[in-house]
């Protein structure tokens, strides 16, 4: 689906484009595994030699495991199975969601803290769906389906920002001569855990409070500044300027009290076929809230994922940090040590191919690092108790895209799932699925 832009060249306010690929997504299911898909298309396959260097380093193979007992036993109240961590997509579920009658649909499921639990779904009848978002406070064991105050198919992208507070950016939906799909763009929010909402007001401030909880969002901080919610007042705080790396990601695998951190590129060019390559990979770190920026560029073109971002970024402390990514097929990990501001090269390395890589740190300081990110790219795992000077393959699981939240982390199973995975530590997971 074509993205939508309202946007002059010299826009600094909200940015509604398409209101992300998830929210797209909320509505159409499976709509971000397709998008995945597509760009796997437009990427060259994995070279077979590259493979069997990481089979053997793998040791003998780098199919998609089976969890460890331990990731496999769910509490004894979970209210469903743990599944497989990456199943294979269903080719019959698309057709099965887009079956004539009544029907929810969720996006992800996302967390305030360990326990309050958020997933933003549609009440579909035929082609017509009512937004609403389903909370949970018990994580997961029991939920409650509390619709939008939003016109039907309305577009709607939730964005937790902590506990209690919760933002949805929403878009309307009007269609308009030429296939165009106009509508209002606004901003709800609620403080009492998505039980009650409230139209926001956005307000531009030079720098985000101290401590405050950033969501990811695409297309990127370059395009979208960064933002936050004011827990005292509801208001939507949105930092002024944008971030100058192009192709940025902001990284949510660092804790809040860390600062902002940004992985992108220092700049872009247009090859023959009018595809962007990005050079200058780099990463920016703020400590005033968004107010300045110390910037590091690496001495190579070192990447996580051919589409977007930069380097995978992952710390629990802030001080010491990991960039992970590939040189062409090559994995390669830099540290840092006092929070960003140098970076050394490690001695840990590994053949990836051209898998996409994601990484985070539990909190005993092991890096886990994660090449390939759905069953389609064989993804192979591993994790670093020396502080990324060597790795070892271990059975694939939740982990290397884990995000600190108030009591321990949460991993989205998204696109493959709307479900999410929790953990008090970052090692021993439990999954959760939305509400029947």
């Amino acid at each position: 689906m074509p993205e939508l832009d309202f946007r002059g060249p010299d826009f600094r306010g909200p940015d509604f484009r398409g209101l992300d690929s998830a929210a797209q997504a909320a509505f159409r299911p499976h709509f971000a595994d397709v998008l995945h898909r597509a760009r796997r298309r437009r990427r060259t396959r994995i070279v077979a030699a590259v493979v069997t260097g990481a089979a053997v380093l793998a040791g003998g193979g780098v199919a998609v495991a089976q969890l460890p007992a331990r990731h496999a036993l769910p509490p004894a109240d979970s209210p469903t199975p743990t599944p497989e961590f990456l199943p294979a997509p269903d080719p019959a579920a698309s057709a099965r969601a887009q079956a004539p009658g009544r029907r929810t649909r969720y996006g992800p499921t996302q967390a305030g803290d360990l326990d309050r639990l958020y997933v933003r779904y549609g009440d579909c009848r035929d082609r017509d769906c009512a937004p609403g978002v389903a909370v949970s406070a018990d994580r997961g064991r029991t939920w409650q389906k509390i619709p939008l105050p939003v016109p039907v198919n309305s577009l709607a992208a939730l964005y937790p920002t902590g506990p209690r507070t919760v933002a949805v950016r929403v878009q309307t939906q009007l269609a308009a001569p030429g296939g165009t799909i106009t509508g209002e763009k606004f901003w709800l929010t609620s403080l009492d855990g998505g039980l009650t909402w409230r139209r926001a007001e956005l307000r531009q401030v030079p720098a985000l409070p101290a401590g405050a909880r950033v969501p990811d969002r695409m297309p990127g901080p370059d395009r979208d500044p960064l933002i936050t919610v004011d827990p005292s007042t509801g208001d939507v705080l949105q930092l002024a300027h944008r971030s100058t790396l192009r192709s940025a990601r902001f990284v949510e695998s660092i804790p809040v009290d860390a600062g902002l951190w940004v992985s992108g590129s220092t700049g872009a060019s247009t090859g023959p076929d009018s595809r962007i390559s990005y050079t200058g990979s780099a990463v920016e770190v703020s400590r005033d809230g968004g107010r300045s920026w110390q910037r590091y560029v690496f001495p190579e073109q070192i990447v996580s994922n051919d589409d977007f971002g930069g380097v995978a970024v992952a710390s629990h402390n802030g001080q010491t940090a990991y960039a992970v990514g590939r040189v062409g097929a090559t994995l390669r990990i830099y540290r840092t040590v006092d929070g960003g501001r140098s970076w050394q090269r490690t001695a840990a390395t590994a053949q990836v191919g051209e898998r996409r890589i994601t990484a985070a740190v539990r909190s005993d300081g092991t890096l886990v690092v994660q090449a390939g990110l759905d069953a389609g790219e064989n993804p192979v795992m591993f994790t670093s108790t020396d502080r990324g000077n060597s790795l070892q393959p271990v059975p694939l699981g939740p982990g290397a895209s884990a995000v600190p939240v108030p009591g321990g982390y949460a991993q989205s199973g998204w696109p493959q799932s709307s479900a999410v995975w929790l953990s008090v530590d970052g090692d021993d997971w439990s999954h959760v699925a939305p509400p029947d």
